[in-house]
């Protein structure tokens, strides 16, 4: 019977130290991903679905956007500046946005044929908005 104990506990210890290495991963990923060249932290929310919490990078002409709680290295979701509009800004708004920090900015967008919103702390949607204006001409 002690041995049963005893292999039950060997068994909970180990199941948690692989949650907790889990996690570090997890973390050591967005860190990563943060750290990067243009990279800051943002959330998302397309259509009529819940916020999401990421991180997104200016790849080029292209925004990534890297889910938070993920192990994937590709992003979520690519939004090529040519596919995104700015159709309003907010402040965030303690009815609609319950889910995110108090802080941040939303940007509401067209992209392809959808709406997504976009969450930005502090200078970050002064950021996003030269970014998107400052493509070259195409002619």
């Amino acid at each position: 019977m002690a041995e049963l104990e005893l292999s039950g506990l060997i068994v909970v210890c180990l199941l948690a130290v692989c949650a907790v290495a889990l996690w570090l991963a997890v973390l050591v990923h967005q860190r990563r991903v943060v750290a990067s060249a243009g990279g800051l932290p943002m959330a998302l929310k397309r259509d009529d679905q819940r916020w999401s919490n990421g991180v997104g990078r200016y790849v080029g002409d292209e925004l990534h956007w890297y889910r938070t709680l993920s192990l994937s290295l590709r992003p979520v979701l690519r939004m090529p500046r040519s596919d995104l509009v700015v159709i309003a800004s907010r402040p965030w708004n303690p009815q609609r946005d319950m889910a995110l920090r108090p802080n941040l900015t939303i940007a509401e967008c067209k992209f392809r044929d959808g709406e997504v919103s976009l969450g930005f702390p502090d200078n970050g949607l002064t950021g996003f908005l030269s970014w998107l204006e400052s493509s070259a001409p195409r002619f």
